[in-house]
């Protein structure tokens, strides 16, 4: 398997992977969003609410917010696996704190940087989330316990959005027929096609979503969409939490130990029906 890295930002990325089957791209794809661990506050503790919105509001609004931090630093336990029993300790749970009031002029609105963490690289991944408006004489006070999670448990532990992937493109432009008319320029909504000098030509064939849409304007024949199976662009976004390159690495790890668990089960089924027969 090959990979080429087409684009990387720090809440994104693109890339091909080669030699592959789409089934081992759908395999990563899942593994990600259902199974690569996240930090969430789960478990918000209100001591004093006299804001507009009810405690339960607020907490659902804290637990949607994406918390930044080190997955390879910060060495947390799943609470059920811990060896608190999953009452919350330090070593499976942070703890972040919320305190703000108003005196009898003022209004402001609680932002999530308003959150202070208990442990060191653990943040909200901006400081402009608003939470809630507080006005004159009103307060809020709470202690949030954030736990890692994965996506298989609820949507709020997947660290990635909007993941896909599709078959690698090849659009092809048919010289004796194509008329040169420009319609697919306009028709691609992608820009796969552009005008150079006195031809059309394919410019951006990575941006080609294989809808087909283009060749409803052009000549038959003049424009030819195939595809290599075996290749395939891969792309998504994340919610700045993890970078991207640590979910890919997290994925992998995680597919390889599937499949030795996998294959542990498989000989010891095979083993008990040998010793049966």
């Amino acid at each position: 398997m090959d990979i080429e890295l087409v684009e990387i930002f720090p809440n994104s990325v693109k890339f091909i992977l080669s030699d592959v089957s789409l089934s081992y791209a759908n395999a990563l794809r899942r593994l990600a969003l259902a199974e690569v661990p996240s930090l969430v506050i789960e478990d918000v503790y209100v001591l004093r609410n006299t804001s507009p919105l009810f405690d339960e509001f607020i907490a659902h609004r804290l637990g949607l917010t994406p918390l930044k931090y080190d997955i390879d630093e910060l060495d947390l336990n799943f609470r059920d696996k811990c060896d608190c029993g999953g009452i919350g300790c330090n070593l499976c749970t942070v703890t972040l704190m919320l305190s703000k009031e108003t005196d009898a002029q003022t209004t402001t609105v609680v932002y999530s940087g308003d959150i202070v963490s208990a442990q060191e690289g653990v943040e909200p991944i901006s400081s402009k989330i608003p939470i809630v408006k507080l006005g004159p004489n009103q307060a809020l006070e709470l202690e949030c316990m954030a736990q890692l999670g994965i996506g298989k448990e609820h949507a709020k532990w997947q660290p990635v959005s909007a993941m896909g992937y599709q078959e690698f493109p090849i659009p092809e432009i048919n010289r004796s027929k194509c008329t040169n008319c420009l319609a697919c320029i306009d028709a691609c909504y992608r820009g796969v096609y552009q005008k150079v000098g006195d031809e059309v030509q394919v410019t951006n064939p990575l941006s080609c979503t294989l809808c087909n849409y283009c060749l409803d304007f052009c000549e038959p024949g003049a424009i030819k969409i195939g595809s290599n199976p075996s290749k395939v662009i891969f792309s998504f976004e994340t919610n700045s939490g993890i970078p991207p390159s640590k979910i890919l690495s997290k994925t992998g790890e995680i597919l390889l130990t599937n499949i030795d668990e996998f294959k542990k089960t498989l000989e010891l089924s095979l083993l008990e029906k040998d010793e049966k027969e």
